[in-house]
């Protein structure tokens, strides 16, 4: 049943629409179509996969655990890294309407409250790369070797950074600290243990990038699903600091796809700007508009076989980033936010066909800056809103063509479109940062900042200026408030703040930080922890 905020919300987006077709609205009408088919029913657990390929783990979307390919699997099919048994597993349970476990994130959202809410699995699964092959999916056996339109790979985890949620499994500079240090000890269990990592199959299988079989199965499956891919995602470690990247560039640039969408996660603050800068290149490189031959579609009667195209559909670049300034670079150790914000300008300026967009993994320590946070996407929408910026279409007036190699062929147009977005996701872990045990005070916080996003809502002119908050990214921020409210039981929440206080005094002796001279407005909060803390100490 759907409950009263989302009713609230539907008569929100039914009002306010100004024509941009609406991702709220398209996952409703998907919630539907999938309920049809199950009540826990995803395109993700087909569709998409995020490979690591340092350790030979694979997972549907990044929400459930990774699970490990089999070398077995693989070796019969290289497409196991996507289709092992473990996931066709799920899929059946999924098509059964039972709930796989590894999804409880989703399954928490839609039950939190009233319940009705749309989770990632609508999201996702009304995505342009999902929606039209929801049919071919549901008309096949559960356990046939489904096709990944949405591809994420994890090449390398050699990483400047160590962000404070992070794991020396996906961080060579995390690795190097508990090598140091050791892993932070609480009182029953250590935290990012290498040697617990190692017992779970998380750290690197321990060979060299040449002699890993699991990269080796990706660049042999690679030319063999890259027509079907339309969107393919380079995460790490730091992905400008890995050889696998450039190469992906230059294959993409000898074969150009109009219908994939590139992109890559990255820190921007690389630990060589030169490294930034031949990345720039490289996607000005593979945006330059080309005229091609294409012999298959030659028409015997006009000659027409000439196209101009990109090498992609489009670039999106994803920067990670909790809160601003000061408060930024604590949570990711590494970070030099300024010139994190100015390698984000230049790449807006220099490049054409692209679009940036910032991932706010939620967490305690995003709510002190969250204002902050919203009024630099606020900023960067006025600087890069589209006025200025235009992407590549084929003009719908048939009777306008262009000459290429003196054959005729239609011609293009650009249009506006968005260039900055942002997305909340929640944090799953470490749990001492999780939401949900915040106090009064930081709620309180989280609704202003709603408060400022409404006052700052689109409006009918948004498509000439692409400014202001959409209605669905205002609706994932009361989505999390609605979780942050929920809460967890008093004694876990007292536990979880007996561990922020360890950890968060731990954390500022290794790396010579001062959480209370960076944070002043968690002062109230962090004296709680520690009193909890030394009640039983």
């Amino acid at each position: 049943m759907v409950g009263r905020l989302l009713q609230e919300n539907v008569s929100i987006m039914q009002k306010k629409n100004y024509g941009y077709a609406e991702y709220y609205q398209r996952a409703e009408d998907v919630r539907d179509r999938l309920s049809d088919i199950s009540s826990s029913m995803c395109m993700a657990k087909w569709l998409q996969v995020s490979i690591n390929l340092n350790n030979g783990t694979t997972q549907s979307c990044y929400h459930p655990a990774p699970h490990p390919v089999p070398l077995k699997e693989l070796a019969i099919d290289v497409s196991a890294l996507h289709n092992t048994a473990f996931k066709k597993q799920e899929r059946k349970q999924m098509l059964l309407g039972q709930r796989p476990e590894g999804c409880e994130y989703c399954w928490r959202i839609e039950d939190a409250g009233d319940g009705g809410h749309l989770s990632d699995r609508h999201y996702k699964s009304s995505e342009w790369w999902a929606e039209p092959y929801i049919n071919d999916v549901v008309s096949k056996e559960w356990n046939h070797n489904a096709t990944p339109r949405y591809v994420e790979v994890n090449f390398n985890r050699a990483c400047n950074f160590k962000c404070m949620y992070c794991s020396p499994h996906l961080s060579t500079t995390w690795e190097d600290e508990v090598k140091e240090f050791g892993p932070y000890q609480f009182n029953d269990f250590a935290h990012n243990d290498i040697s617990s990592l190692k017992s779970k199959g998380y750290m690197p299988i321990g060979v060299s990038a040449a002699d890993n079989p699991y990269v080796s199965a990706f660049w042999e499956w690679w030319p063999k699903i890259y027509r079907s891919l339309r969107v393919f995602r380079m995460t790490g470690g730091e992905p400008l600091m890995d050889k696998n990247t450039v190469r992906v560039l230059d294959y993409v640039n000898d074969n150009p796809h109009g219908q994939l969408e590139l992109s890559i996660t990255s820190n921007l603050c690389p630990p060589n700007q030169k490294l930034f800068d031949r990345f720039v290149e490289q996607v000005q490189k593979i945006e330059t508009i080309r005229t091609y031959e294409d012999p298959e579609n030659f028409n015997e009667f006009t000659q027409n076989y000439w196209y101009v195209d990109k090498g992609f559909k489009h670039f999106w670049l994803y920067v990670s980033f909790d809160g601003v300034g000061q408060q930024a670079e604590y949570m990711r150790t590494g970070l030099e936010f300024d010139r994190m914000l100015n390698n984000i300008k230049t790449f807006l300026r220099e490049t054409k066909y692209t679009t940036v967009s910032f991932i706010n993994t939620f967490n305690l320590l995003s709510i002190p800056s969250l204002r902050g946070y919203l009024e630099l996407i606020l900023d960067l929408r006025k600087e890069f809103g589209g006025s200025n910026q235009s992407e590549f279409e084929i003009s719908p007036e048939s009777n306008k063509t262009e000459k290429a190699n003196g054959i005729e062929h239609k011609k293009y147009r650009q249009k506006k479109f968005q260039r900055i977005f942002f997305d909340i996701p929640l944090l799953n872990y470490p749990n001492w940062f999780d939401i949900r045990n915040a106090t009064s005070e930081l709620i309180q916080q989280v609704e202003d900042c709603i408060d400022f996003m409404t006052a700052n809502e689109q409006d009918e002119n948004y498509v000439k200026t692409f400014e202001g908050f959409k209605p669905h990214e205002i609706l994932k921020m009361k989505r999390n408030l609605s979780i942050m409210k929920e809460s967890f039981s008093e004694e876990i929440v007292i536990n979880n703040k007996r561990q922020f206080y360890q950890f968060i005094t731990e954390y500022d002796r290794r790396r010579e930080t001062d959480f209370l001279s960076v944070f002043p407005k968690m002062i109230n909060y962090f004296n709680e922890c520690q009193q909890l803390y030394q009640d039983i100490n």
